[in-house]
């Protein structure tokens, strides 16, 4: 039996979690994880420690095989335990059994991603690169959030003959500016936001790094979240305080055209907050995949093929009813709110489908 399965098999005999076994081992719970699932071995202190914890020799943990009896066990231990999460119904009992036997190499359909090992100085590399895109990826997106600003204000102050131009001109103008901004953002995504050639996989592939190579990673992770913590709460600030001149226009009962210009003043502030939110969270999001945590652990990778193959299909289906509907109505300066529900909805059809696969 390989070491991956023999480790797997005996924590689960001693009832002890991932974590728990981590714990012993004064290594992380990823590393655990990752001896498991043969992406990685263990050091040989690391190897020492366990025949210690487990009462066994360091010869029943390397051997390649497993006496025939020892096996046996193993896999009814295992069997049972998951029997007792499960009802006891013949689907169960055959799923469980088929789940059992890949543990122990037997059935090997299981969907497989290719492998990377990371070294320290490409771990670097790939930071310094998120660190340098991380500004530009945040100023595409605020041009983005600010293009209807233009629009909204020389619309408005066309309608109410604030400025001496006709409501066509007022429009063309804003148009104009918008698509401008929209079309510098769009070279800034595609320069800036193109992956390295080595590193365009990353997000995709299963990263292997050794001990000190993970250790740097979290020591920079926490060295940078303070710095994140303050720009979304920066960022939280701004979106709440966005919306009180509008309030305040309200409360006075000012001029119509005094509500225009504190929708403007509410898409800078948004602006200037998702300025914030996407610069943080480009760089936290540098580290979360070389650890492969949260949205980038090894189970939602081997998921985002489909999630990709759907996210293509819903944001071409927006993009269509958004030109549709501009164009009919002509009301450009309202239509873009289609984004920000399609952005939210987004979420809310990735919820559903993790739940459907929980």
């Amino acid at each position: 039996m390989k070491l991956a399965v023999k480790i797997m098999a005996m924590r689960k005999q001693r009832g002890w979690s991932q974590e728990e076994l981590a714990q012993q081992l004064s290594v992380s719970r990823q590393s655990v994880s990752k001896w498991e699932s043969g992406a990685s071995v263990p050091d040989l202190d690391k190897i020492l420690k366990m025949s210690e914890i487990f009462d066994v020799s360091t010869d029943a943990l390397l051997k390649e095989e497993m006496d025939l009896n020892e096996r046996n066990t193993v896999f009814e231990d295992l069997q049972n335990e998951r029997m007792k999460m499960e009802p006891p119904d013949r689907g169960n009992f055959v799923n469980n059994q088929n789940d059992t036997q890949q543990q122990f190499g037997e059935d090997t359909r299981n969907e497989e991603i290719p492998t990377h090992h990371v070294s320290m100085q490409e771990a670097k590399d790939y930071i310094e690169w998120a660190k340098h895109k991380a500004p530009w990826i945040a100023l595409g997106t605020f041009l983005c959030v600010l293009s209807p600003v233009w629009l909204l204000l020389l619309g408005g102050t066309a309608e109410y003959k604030v400025l001496p131009i006709t409501e066509d001109m007022a429009g063309g103008m804003g148009i104009a500016i918008l698509l401008c901004m929209v079309a510098v953002a769009v070279a800034i995504f595609i320069i800036k936001g193109t992956p390295q050639e080595r590193f365009q996989f990353f997000e995709t592939q299963h990263l292997i790094a050794d001990e000190e190579v993970r250790a740097m990673i979290l020591e920079e992770k926490q060295e940078f979240a303070l710095l994140s913590r303050k720009c979304v709460v920066t960022g939280v600030v701004l979106s709440i305080l966005s919306v009180v001149p509008m309030m305040l226009m309200a409360a006075f009962s000012m001029p119509d055209i005094y509500y225009i210009y504190s929708l403007g003043v509410l898409l800078i502030f948004v602006a200037i907050a998702t300025f914030f939110f996407v610069w943080s969270g480009t760089i936290a999001g540098s580290y979360r995949i070389l650890l492969e945590e949260d949205d980038y652990s090894l189970k939602n990778k081997q998921n985002s093929g489909r999630r990709t193959q759907i996210s293509r299909i819903y944001w071409c289906s927006v993009t269509a009813i958004f030109l549709a509907v501009s164009f009919l109505t002509n009301r450009w300066d309202l239509t873009w709110i289609i984004w920000a529900c399609a952005g939210v909805l987004c979420g809310a059809v990735s919820a559903i489908m993790s739940l459907s696969r929980r």
